[in-house]
């Protein structure tokens, strides 16, 4: 297991969020869950997000059921745009149907990379959300053994930041 020393937080450009945001929105279009990872240069002293990819980009039938079902071929494809592009995932961000941004058993199961330090984002509401702010989501960094630690965003100590760039 991780622990409990802080970790770098994962820097995302403000006009990235707000695209990521509103394409969120735009592909639950208000019925079902979606998602995207955020990526970064491989192996950069800061971690910055400099891109995002759909999940059903990735994998076309991942929407199917209503809640996301990423698969084994979604994987690969993820793999092979990192290595072409030479970048890493950072974090990953999905929505939820209500206004809870908790976990739900599913996530906590089964998390996108289950890499000791992966942070996961859900946004509320089929991201019908502000797309300035992280004060609605949910954040949390996975730890190893199906255990999370969980970010709150009034408080000081951020995994993820906002930046203008």
């Amino acid at each position: 297991m991780a622990s409990n020393l802080p970790v770098a937080p994962i820097r995302v450009p403000l006009p990235l969020w707000a695209r990521m945001v509103l394409q969120l929105r735009r592909r639950s279009a208000g019925r079902r869950e979606s998602g995207a990872f955020l990526l970064g240069p491989q192996n950069g002293a800061v971690l910055s997000v400099a891109e995002d990819i759909w999940y059903d980009v990735l994998d076309p039938d991942a929407y199917q059921s209503g809640a996301i079902a990423f698969h084994a071929a979604g994987y690969a494809a993820l793999w092979q745009c990192c290595r072409k592009r030479s970048l890493q995932v950072l974090a990953d961000v999905h929505t939820h149907p209500s206004q809870s941004v908790r976990q739900s058993p599913i996530d906590k199961r089964n998390p996108m990379v289950p890499v000791v330090g992966h942070t996961a984002l859900i946004l509320p509401s089929f991201a019908r959300t502000p797309w300035w702010s992280l004060r609605s989501a949910g954040v949390y960094e996975y730890l190893g053994d199906f255990m999370w630690r969980t970010y709150i965003a009034s408080e000081k100590s951020h995994r993820i930041r906002l930046t203008l760039w």
